[in-house]
This record gives C-alpha cells, structure tokens and sequence, in this order.
C-alpha cells in the first residue's frame, strides 16, 4: 500500500507538466474564422491582406441545384456612381402602381354607381373621370343614370367610353340623360375578366423586364471603371429587385382571380 502511494506520488508532476504543455500547444482555428485570426498565428512578415466589399452583403449560403441562392444586398449610396439603385426600384415600384390601378379600374364587377366613377372619357377637351363630367346615381339595383346636364356636348363622348370600360355595360341615351342597365354578373364574364387580369400582369412584366434590361446596360457601360466583381453583383442585385417585384405581380393576380371568381 505504501509503495502504491509514493508511485502516485512521482506520477502527479509529470502528469501537471503533460497538461501544462498541451495548454501552451498552439489552438487550431475552425473553418471560417477570420482572414485576421488566422493571419495572427503566421510568422511576422508573411501575413496576407485579404480584400474586403463593405457594401457588400450575401444573406443564405449557396445551396445545390434547384434550391434558392444567396440573396445580395448593396448599399445603394456606395455605388451612386455607377448606378442609382433607388431610382431603379422607384421605377419597379412604379410599374406595379399601373397594374394595381387597371385591375381597380377595369376589373370591376360591382353594380352600384361609384363602380362608374373612375372611368376615363376622351372629349375634345383631355380626358377626364365619368363622374366630372356627369352626376351618377343608383336609381334601381338594376340600372344606373348618369345626367350629363353639366356638360350635355360630352354625352357621346360618355356612351362610348363605357361601352369600352369591359364591364359588360351597354349604356343607352335618352337626351342628356345616359341609362345604363346593370346585367346579372355571368361566370363568362368573370372568366373573359380573369383572362383580361392575366394580360395587365403579363403587360406589367414585359415593362418590369424593360426596365431590368435598361438598368443592366447602364452598369455594363462602366466596365472600364468598375471592377468585374461589383458588376457581377449589381447585376445580381437588379434582378433579384426584377424577381421579388414579380412576385408580387403573381400575388396580385392571384388575389384578383380569386376575388373575380367567387
């Protein structure tokens, strides 16, 4: 039993100068760590600069075919000099104001008056909203007047561009007084309408893609001034803004169909 003691004994010191020298053993650094912390365990002077994008930023990693990839913001500020960033958005957003403002304006199945109001008349004058040049009102569920008393030289002019608003309207003159009899909301109209939503949005699209394409062309034109990396992010960028906006557009019309088909 003593003799077990005194070899525990001479063990413990070589065992705290093993520990002790392992803790002083240089540390591996993970993969991914900093170009600064890995630079720090190279021998003076052999250290390497690693270039850095400030204005860069990647969201995600990369992912394998068929899934989505990372996603890339810049500082819209830092490359005013080659592009507008903001400026191309405002146009994008732009786009998507049109197609929100023809499917309200002529996707409209409701029967009650205000459904005339925002119907656009060409007179010789400019164009102007139904409900300046003539009072609108509901007289029945099933027919609407509109009394062009105000401006009775404007009444042809009102006629045809209801006639033209595709909301299965055929208005009839009495005087200066329009008659427009509400018909029953078929489901081949709402169907005609829903072909006609498709069209706006695929309208909307080709605009989008315009100004995509138009938004490239201006970056590609400072190849000789702007490194090949910051081109090839822009250009990512600009059609990542083109993707999201036509998701959107996508939503939109799906929101329609369905709100035109119940």
């Amino acid at each position: 039993m003593a003799l077990a003691v005194r070899c525990i004994r001479q063990l413990h010191p070589l065992l705290h100068s093993f520990l002790a020298g392992a803790a002083r053993s240089p540390q591996q650094v993970p993969a991914g760590c900093s170009a600064l912390l890995l630079n720090a365990s190279r021998p003076h002077g052999v250290c390497q600069t690693v270039p850095t994008r400030p204005v860069v930023t990647k969201k995600g990693k990369a992912k394998g075919k068929g899934q989505s990839q990372a996603r890339v913001t810049i500082d819209a500020a830092s490359v005013e000099d080659v592009i507008n960033l903001e400026e191309v958005n405002a146009e994008m957003l732009s786009v998507m104001e049109v197609l929100r403002e023809d499917f309200s304006k002529n996707l409209s199945i409701r029967t009650s008056a205000g459904a005339l109001d925002h119907i656009i008349v060409t007179t010789k004058d400019g164009k102007f909203p139904l409900n300046q040049l003539g009072q609108i009102s509901q007289k029945s569920p099933q027919l609407i007047i509109v009394n062009m008393a105000s401006f009775p030289e404007s009444t042809a002019a009102a006629i045809r561009a209801i006639k033209e608003s595709r909301m299965n309207l055929n208005p009839e003159a009495d005087g200066i007084i329009i008659r427009v009899p509400v018909p029953k909301v078929t489901r081949e109209h709402r169907e005609s309408l829903v072909k006609l939503a498709k069209q706006y949005t695929n309208k909307a699209k080709d605009s989008l893609r315009w100004v995509r394409n138009n938004a490239i062309s201006c970056v590609k034109k400072t190849e000789s001034t702007v490194s090949k990396d910051t081109i090839h992010l822009l250009e990512k960028q600009i059609q990542q803004m083109t993707d999201d906006t036509m998701a959107e557009m996508d939503k939109l019309l799906a929101a329609k169909t369905k709100d035109l088909l119940v």
